[in-house]
């Protein structure tokens, strides 16, 4: 197991001294079960409002992230504003959520898969017009496949930021602990650690292929 929030687990674990045990499932099962107390911690959730229920958001945030557009150098007078996205067949992670426009419009034609690398080879190809992504992963990513300057911004961007949590379970033991929790993720952040964990993981993936 070596995906993107299983770097960010043992890191925490490393600034907290501790042992981590990744145990793979499904998102959705993973915050049920984080729900009843059977996982004692989850990265990758965002913060909707001020209940708390049986989880414990972690503050501050782990990380940032901006879900961003994007087109062929040579198309980048076609997306404009949100209603050109109507006219696009657009890239999208399968089963992933973006801003609520547009996960709430129902005339977009969405074109889903599962990787960063077959969005970016669709829109190559010109079998989408364009791609949502996390900046901060597909930036580096384009530059390290040296596509930074025929795959960039679109013009159009949406305003929304997505802020992700470090989340315990109340039902946990390490329920207590919530205080070594906040100062490994400020430490973390203080040596941008977080960042710099994204961006290697999206590079070694860009070199694989």
């Amino acid at each position: 197991m070596n995906g993107l929030q299983v770097k960010y687990l043992k890191n925490i674990a490393k600034h907290m001294n501790m042992e981590v045990e990744i145990v793979p499932m499904p998102f959705a099962r993973r915050i049920r079960e984080l729900r009843e107390g059977n996982l004692d911690v989850l990265v990758g959730l965002q913060r909707v409002d001020g209940t708390q229920d049986e989880v414990v958001y972690i503050n501050p945030s782990y990380e940032t992230l901006r879900h961003t557009f994007f087109v062929r150098k040579d198309d980048i007078g076609q997306l404009l504003s949100f209603t050109d996205l109507k006219k696009l067949n657009i890239g999208v992670t399968r089963n992933a959520k973006y801003f609520d426009r547009f996960n709430q419009e129902t005339d977009l034609i969405m074109v889903p898969v599962s990787t960063l690398s077959q969005k970016i080879e669709l829109l190559k190809k010109g079998r989408i017009d364009t791609f949502i992504h996390f900046q901060e992963s597909a930036l580096p990513f384009l530059s390290d496949m040296g596509l930074q300057d025929v795959i960039v911004l679109a013009q159009y961007q949406p305003i929304e930021v997505n802020s992700y949590h470090v989340t315990i379970s109340q039902n946990s033991p390490f329920f207590n602990k919530k205080h070594l929790f906040e100062t490994a993720v400020r430490d973390a952040l203080a040596n941008n650690e977080f960042a710099t964990i994204r961006r290697e993981h999206y590079l070694s993936r860009a070199r694989q292929n």
